[in-house]
């Protein structure tokens, strides 16, 4: 079945740094680039790159101006040589998006841009703000956060993660404020310039615009079927819908969402335990209020249990890091695109 579907048309390219694909210039859709992927299991690997050459954010698609845009923050598997040893660099890939880059590379259309990150979320997370800089990571700095993300940076997750996923030190030594500025000025302005001047075009020729932010979460419970797991502990939904309870996103909307995701075969929730971050609020609250646009934003966090396998059986790397489940991505791909076709149309 697998074989039948990827030989309808060329391979979606999923080598490090990623490149767009080719798009129909006579299709609007998605082009079904998520039936394209070229083996059963993608491995989940990542690339070192000289600091001065890592690759900048990947805009993919919106040739022609549509009504959405997707962004993938956290879905980078750049690092730059050296900048961690083995221990720490196993550390550090704890935090990327699993799949994102991916599933941003599928859902990408000509009306519909991706702007993927192609950096690890270790060297900087850009769903923070530019000032959520951890003052254990940088003593001698200043800076001054808004206090929603005080919380973030306190717990060792700022705009440069002093911890992994599973609170271990990423770093043995502090950075200067030069250090810090040099990060923010190479890798986080690039990205949020990107993805404002894309939608400031895309406000120029609709009044209501809509911005889906897209990561995976991990799932500890359901990999390791904890099913006597304490009730704060147990499995998370397939799929958890972010809008920070209710203020990014019209209620006609979580309606249509909720509408699509009862015909499909996976579970779902909202704002819980993520109702969203930086993007979300910035983007969702502050960014053109004060004029007569709008930019809705929608938060989407997709069970990584859902894809990625912590065995492999292709080589040292893929037992160390697991692969990606091309049949899986294919049928989330595929339930995404109806979802986000659904909001375009009933925006």
């Amino acid at each position: 079945m697998f074989r039948k579907l990827v030989m309808q048309q060329p391979y979606l390219d999923t080598h490090l740094p990623l490149a767009s694909p080719v798009f129909d210039d006579t299709q609007d859709k998605a082009a079904l680039h998520y039936l394209s992927l070229d083996r059963e299991r993608l491995a989940n690997n990542c690339r070192a790159v000289n600091f001065d050459t890592l690759p900048q954010p990947l805009l993919v698609g919106g040739q022609a101006l549509g009504k959405s845009m997707i962004s993938v923050p956290h879905g980078g598997r750049c690092y730059p040589h050296g900048w961690f040893d083995d221990i720490h660099q196993a550390r550090a890939r704890t935090l990327e998006d699993t799949g994102t880059d991916i599933l941003g590379l599928m859902l990408a259309a000509r009306n519909r841009p991706a702007l993927i990150a192609q950096i690890g979320r270790a060297l900087c997370d850009l769903n923070r703000p530019e000032d959520a800089v951890d003052k254990q990571l940088c003593p001698e700095g200043t800076f001054k956060p808004a206090a929603v993300y005080k919380p973030y940076i306190a717990a060792g997750y700022g705009v440069i993660p002093r911890l992994s996923a599973a609170r271990e030190p990423l770093y043995s030594a502090p950075f200067s404020p030069d250090e810090v500025a040099q990060i923010i000025t190479r890798y986080h302005r690039p990205y949020h310039l990107m993805l404002k001047d894309r939608l400031q075009a895309m406000l120029e020729a609709k009044s209501h615009i809509l911005l889906i932010d897209l990561h995976s979460m991990p799932d500890p419970a359901r990999q390791f079927n904890q099913k006597k797991a304490p009730a704060l502990r147990r499995a998370l939904p397939d799929f958890i819908f972010g809008n920070l309870h209710g203020a990014t996103l019209p209620a006609s909307l979580v309606e249509g969402i909720n509408a699509v995701m009862g015909t499909q075969n996976y579970s779902w929730g909202w704002n819980a335990p993520y109702a969203g971050g930086y993007t979300t609020r910035h983007y969702g609250l502050s960014y053109k209020k004060a004029d007569d646009k709008r930019v809705s934003v929608l938060q989407i966090e997709v069970n990584r249990t859902l894809f990625l396998s912590p065995k492999g059986k292709a080589g040292e790397e893929d037992k160390a890091n697991g692969y990606l489940d091309s049949a899986a991505l294919i049928s989330i791909a595929s339930t995404l695109d109806r979802l986000i076709t659904e909001l375009e149309n009933a925006s």
